[in-house]
């Protein structure tokens, strides 16, 4: 992998919450890679919004952006609109580039797990498409959900995710993106889960489902 890299998020306020392009930018600090990472949101809106913004356009036109990432809205979520969408955005602007799709899959709603078959569906019909690289947030929360005890991933909206959330999205589009087959090696003190609040078993374990889920949808 390249030492300075270039990452657009295009998303909404599931993106934007607690600063996760900072948080995936410091994962890349791990290793050594320089990430500079460029957030174009707008809260509530999927990617039919963005596939008609002139900004979006311009930055994967102009921005010279070695990965674009990807992601919808979770609630009132159309999968057929959703993989249009995508696909528009493919066809017009960043298959006129040598920028790299990812698809940010997000969770399905708190107490609503057997949604998230919808999801995942749905992301891997736009990334096959893409000849993209999928980040399967959502099915991490699914495994992580089964952990006794397991850590809050949600914020009390049901929808919006906890810090330990964001913590194991940035992680999950961190291993789908460098596709690295074992989890980072974390120090014993400070590193980004301490700056998170969050302790070290709990970290390691997050990493590790992180790395396992985004090799099982990338082989």
């Amino acid at each position: 992998m390249k030492k300075n890299i270039k990452i657009l998020f295009i998303g909404n306020s599931l993106t934007y919450y607690n600063d996760l392009p900072e948080v995936v930018r410091r994962f890349f600090e791990e290793i050594e890679v320089n990430a500079e990472c460029v957030l174009l949101s707008m809260g509530g809106k999927c990617l039919d919004f963005h596939a008609s913004s002139r900004q979006v356009s311009y930055n994967i036109r102009c921005g010279h952006y070695d990965y674009i990432v990807l992601q919808g809205k979770v609630t009132g979520f159309d999968p057929k609109l959703f993989v249009e969408s995508g696909k528009s955005i493919c066809d017009n602007y960043i298959f006129n580039t040598d920028s790299k799709t990812v698809l940010f899959m997000p969770w399905a709603l708190k107490g609503r797990r057997k949604d998230q078959p919808v999801f995942t569906e749905a992301y891997k019909n736009l990334c096959e498409y893409a000849h993209g690289i999928m980040a399967p947030v959502g099915e991490a929360f699914l495994k992580v959900q089964r952990m006794r005890p397991a850590p809050v991933l949600y914020e009390k909206d049901a929808n919006h995710p906890s810090i330990v959330g964001s913590y194991l999205a940035a992680a999950t589009i961190f291993y789908a993106i460098t596709g690295r087959d074992r989890m980072l090696r974390l120090p014993e003190e400070g590193g980004i889960y301490t700056e998170q609040g969050i302790d070290r078993p709990t970290a390691m374990a997050l990493n590790r489902i992180a790395c396992e889920k985004a090799k099982e949808f990338n082989e």
